[in-house]
């Protein structure tokens, strides 16, 4: 064999070695970056590092119904767990029948009628395949559509109160005057935290005036509100205000859409400037939106649960925009692993500590606990501002909120974490202006002349404000520091003076006071100890002799930690990083 074919064989050897070794490097390095996509998704998900991993207590859950069939329907269709059914309608005509409008309706389109309560025009019908409900519709000139299961957003809190600060502002309101309708499993009205504060309301599960809660939803939510300030039990974020209890949903926490929104109408025709809905569906419904957008038109604060399904989208009725939406986070000020995501406000709704039926107490978790920290927060604001629309109190508790997350309003946290004493800073008074005194005039007659009264003048003194000088915020307005230790707080005065009227200042780490001092210029150490891999949100207040205040605050933002011990715990097989592995595969095939 010539020297020429033994030279290409080998070359020809040598290629198909270099490609079958190229062929498994390929694979091989698929196969690792498949697994590096399953085991790091930390690194892939926008934000995950503001997501917590600790779902929190959730025992008070409902679990997923199982399949029910039609044979098994109870006669009694608003107990237990409520699946769909096709056959039960919403039928809206605008108005109330008479009982012979009822019966000519039977008997003309092959439906009948539910015993439920009527509330502007929305009825319940049973129908059958030969029912005639289109034409029904076009004659009628109503709405028809299927009555929509919906249950509560339930799972599991007292340290989401001072979170928000509201402990901070009960000096100035308690929500006085403000009626807050709980759309919910009906409030225990005789709990002795919750007895004083309870007016009038309905029950549509059962058609009476009885809203009793024979679940525990309803009263622990209401208890976030407004439990009373007395020596046991739970204190509410507005723990004053009015508790209207509304029980559209059953002892399972399941209901019907048209109950939920019966219930909002009859909120809005009652007098509540405030309505809670810890419950939702993922379907809309043309009745629902109807009774939400009656009662945002009416002048009434909507407020709604995100959901518990971990990342989706806002279920309705807080999808709406005319509802605010509020997420839940925990208490590292991430966003709970439960929570849905997506919506306007953020508020605690991890193992919060609250009223219960049996005239008892439960920490509970979930979307549902957190949207009563924002209701009792609008109630605060509104009574402190009987001026305000229930629109300047959403503004305003938009722009005082805690921009965590990414800087503005994001898609995990919205506009922040709600914090009722920026909020109510709004409304402190000014000092009242110097008195001045006019001389009474002489009478010509009078041959003694008094001299007009002397009036001290009131000393003034520079208007001074607080400022968090070091850590130096970075360029996206947060504290990242490189590695994880103690950090120094120093905070000043501005300008200083020896003729002040400066009190104190006090500093305060999530809403939790850790100093104060009485110096114009000091500064505070925070132990690395109280400071995990999240966002922690750093505040001082400095208080004024005449009543004002100033404040400065800032996020100091670890959530880089979290990244990079999650990036040095999960490393390959045959010591390759994923990071790697995953140039290498976007150089073979891009994206």
């Amino acid at each position: 064999m010539s020297s020429n074919m033994k030279n290409m064989i080998l070359g020809g050897l040598i290629i198909l070695s270099s490609t079958a070794l190229l062929a498994l490097l390929v694979s091989f390095s698929i196969y690792l970056y498949s697994k590096s996509k399953q085991t790091n998704m930390a690194d892939v998900v926008p934000n995950s590092a503001y997501i917590s991993e600790d779902i929190g207590l959730l025992d008070d859950n409902p679990s997923a119904p199982e399949e029910i069939t039609k044979e098994s329907v109870t006669p009694e269709p608003k107990k237990g767990i409520i699946q769909k059914d096709e056959t039960r309608k919403i039928v809206n005509v605008g108005k109330t029948l008479t009982e012979s409008e009822i019966q000519e309706i039977e008997e003309k389109y092959a439906v009948e009628f539910s015993s439920d309560t009527p509330k502007k025009g929305i009825y319940v019908v049973t129908t059958s395949s030969e029912s005639k409900t289109e034409t029904l519709q076009e004659d009628l000139n109503a709405t028809v559509e299927v009555d929509i299961p919906v249950r509560m957003s339930a799972q599991t809190l007292d340290w989401g109160v001072t979170r928000i600060g509201a402990d901070k502002v009960w000096s100035k309101s308690t929500g006085t005057g403000v009626k807050v309708a709980v759309i919910d499993t009906g409030v225990e009205r005789t709990h002795s935290d919750l007895s004083s504060n309870i007016v009038a309301g309905y029950d549509y599960v059962n058609n009476d005036t009885d809203p009793t809660d024979d679940n525990g939803h309803g009263t622990h939510v209401a208890g976030i509100i407004a439990s009373v300030n007395n020596t046991v039990g739970n204190v509410g974020v507005a723990n004053k205000t009015q508790i209207m209890p509304v029980k559209v949903l059953n002892n399972q926490g399941y209901g019907y859409l048209s109950d939920v929104a019966k219930g909002v109408y009859f909120a809005t025709d009652n007098g509540a400037r405030i309505i809670n809905m810890s419950l939702g569906s993922t379907s809309d419904s043309l009745t629902l939106k109807n009774a939400i957008t009656y009662a945002t038109q009416k002048g009434v604060l909507v407020i709604a649960a995100a959901g518990n399904s971990s990342g989706q989208p806002c279920e309705y009725p807080a999808a709406y925009t005319s509802v605010v939406c509020v997420v839940a986070t925990d208490t590292s000020n991430k966003l709970a692993s439960f929570s849905n995501m997506g919506g306007e406000l953020a508020a605690p709704g991890v193992s919060n500590y609250s009223s219960y039926i049996g005239n008892t107490y439960r920490y509970m978790s979930g979307t549902s606990m957190a949207t009563p920290h924002v209701a009792g927060a609008a109630a605060v604001i509104l009574s402190m501002c009987n001026s305000c629309s229930t629109t300047d109190v959403r503004n305003l508790l938009r722009s005082t909120a805690v921009d965590l997350g990414v800087v503005g309003r994001d898609s995990v946290f919205g506009y922040g974490l709600v914090d009722l004493v920026s909020a109510s800073a709004t409304f402190e008074q000014a000092p009242a202006p110097e008195e001045t005194v006019t001389p009474t005039p002489e009478e010509p007659t009078t041959p003694v002349v008094t001299p007009p009264a002397t009036v001290k003048p009131q000393k003034r003194y520079p208007k001074q404000k607080i400022s968090i000088v070091e850590p130096k915020e970075t360029s996206m307005k947060r504290y990242i520091p490189t590695v994880q230790e103690d950090i120094t707080i120093k905070f000043t005065l501005d300008p200083l003076s020896e003729e002040s009227n400066f009190k104190e200042s006090i500093l305060t780490v999530n809403n939790i006071e850790l100093y104060a001092t009485e110096l114009q210029n000091d500064e505070y150490i925070v132990k690395k100890e109280l400071l995990d891999s999240s966002q922690h949100w750093v505040k001082v207040t400095s208080y004024f002799e005449d009543g004002t205040t100033s404040s400065d605050s800032m996020i100091i933002d670890l959530t880089s930690f979290r990244r990079k011990s999650l990036r040095q715990s999960d490393r390959s097989v045959l010591g390759i990083a994923t990071s790697a592995i995953f140039d290498f595969t976007y150089f073979l095939f891009g994206r």
